[in-house]
C-alpha cells in the first residue's frame, strides 16, 4: 500500500488560533487529505462543528492528539477524550508525550496508556503513543521508552515514531521503528536544521525529574532546528523506504513543531507555516514517488 502523507495541524497552530475552521480550508488547498488534530486551542468550536468540517472538506483524520494526563486523569476522563474524538471523525487517539524519570512514573504512564487504549478501542479507534525525546532517558538498565514498549499491551497500544525527536533522543529512526514493528502505525516527520547541537540532547543527562525536564532537556533546542522536510539533515529518503517496505504504517505526518516559519521577521525565511507544510508535502510525494 502506497504510503499516505498527512500533517498535524500543530504545525499551524497559529492559524488554528485565528479559524479553525477556515485552517482547515487553507490546509486542504495545500494538496493534504490526512491530518491529525491538535486539541482545539480555542472554544469556538465544538467537536462536533469540527468533525462536521472535516467531513465537508473530504479529509480524513488519521489521528487526534489528545493532552488526557496520564498521571491525573480519571477513566471518565478519558471516556470524554474517546467521546469528543469520536465526534470529530478520528480514527485515532494519541497521547502526544509524557514525562518518565522512575520506575513507578513509567508504570503509571504505561497503565494510563493501556486504559486509553482500550477505551479507544471500545468506541472504534486505534491508540499510539507518539515520542519526543526524553522518552529515551535511561531508567533503571533501559530507556522509558523501552520500559513503556513492554509494559503496555502489544494488542492495544500502537506507536507513532517521531523520526526527529528519536534521533533527538540518540535512536537511530530507521531501527526503532524495525524494532517496533506492526506497532508503529504512524510516522511524523520533520526535517533538522544545522543549529541542532548537540543533536543528542539526552546523552549525559542524569537527575531528570518530572519538574526540571524542560531545563534538562529541551532549553538546549533552537527554533531553528526544525526546518521544513527536504531542507535539513535528516535521512527522509531512507525512513521512507523502511516504512514501506515494511508496510506497516499507513501514513507518514508532516510535523513543523517550531520549524522557525512561526513569522518572516522573527526567523528570516519567505515561509508562512501555511507554506512550509505544503512545501513539506510536496518533497515528501517526490521521494515517496520516486
Amino acid at each position: 500500500m502506497k504510503l499516505q502523507i498527512g500533517v498535524q495541524l500543530f504545525s499551524v497552530m497559529g492559524e488554528l488560533a485565528q479559524d479553525y475552521l477556515k485552517t482547515l480550508e487553507n490546509v486542504a488547498a495545500a494538496g493534504y487529505q490526512y491530518v491529525e488534530y491538535v486539541d482545539p486551542p480555542t472554544d469556538a468550536y465544538t467537536p462536533e462543528q469540527i468533525g462536521n468540517k472535516l467531513k465537508e472538506l473530504g479529509l480524513t483524520a488519521v489521528g487526534s492528539h489528545v493532552h488526557f494526563d496520564p498521571y491525573t486523569s480519571t477513566h471518565e476522563d478519558m471516556v470524554k477524550t474517546a467521546e469528543d474524538a469520536v465526534k470529530m471523525h478520528a480514527e485515532a487517539v494519541v497521547l502526544p508525550m509524557s514525562i518518565m524519570t522512575t520506575m513507578d512514573e513509567v508504570k503509571k504512564v504505561a497503565a494510563a496508556c493501556n486504559e486509553m487504549a482500550a477505551i479507544a478501542k471500545e468506541h472504534g479507534m486505534k491508540f499510539y503513543y507518539h515520542n519526543h525525546c526524553q522518552e529515551f532517558y535511561q531508567i533503571d538498565g533501559k530507556t522509558a521508552y523501552d520500559w513503556l514498549i513492554e509494559l503496555t499491551d502489544p494488542e492495544l497500544v500502537g506507536f507513532e515514531v517521531d523520526t526527529f525527536w528519536a534521533k533527538r533522543g540518540g535512536q537511530d529512526p530507521c531501527e526503532l521503528i524495525r524494532k517496533l514493528g506492526p506497532r508503529a502505525g504512524l510516522i511524523h516527520q520533520k526535517d533538522m536544521g544545522t543549529s541542532a547541537s548537540p543533536v543528542n540532547l539526552v546523552d549525559g543527562v542524569t537527575g531528570m525529574t518530572r519538574e526540571n525536564f524542560r531545563d534538562k532537556i529541551f532549553a538546549r533546542t533552537n527554533p531553528t532546528d526544525i526546518c521544513v522536510v527536504g531542507t535539513g539533515t535528516m535521512e527522509i529518503q531512507e525512513i521512507v523506504e523502511t516504512v514501506t517496505e515494511l508496510g506497516y504504517a499507513s501514513t507518514i505526518i508532516v510535523e513543523l513543531d517550531c520549524c522557525a516559519r512561526e513569522t518572516e521577521e522573527k526567523y528570516d525565511t519567505p515561509l508562512s507555516p501555511l507554506e512550509s507544510i505544503k512545501e513539506s508535502r510536496e518533497y515528501l510525494d517526490a521521494v515517496i514517488n520516486r
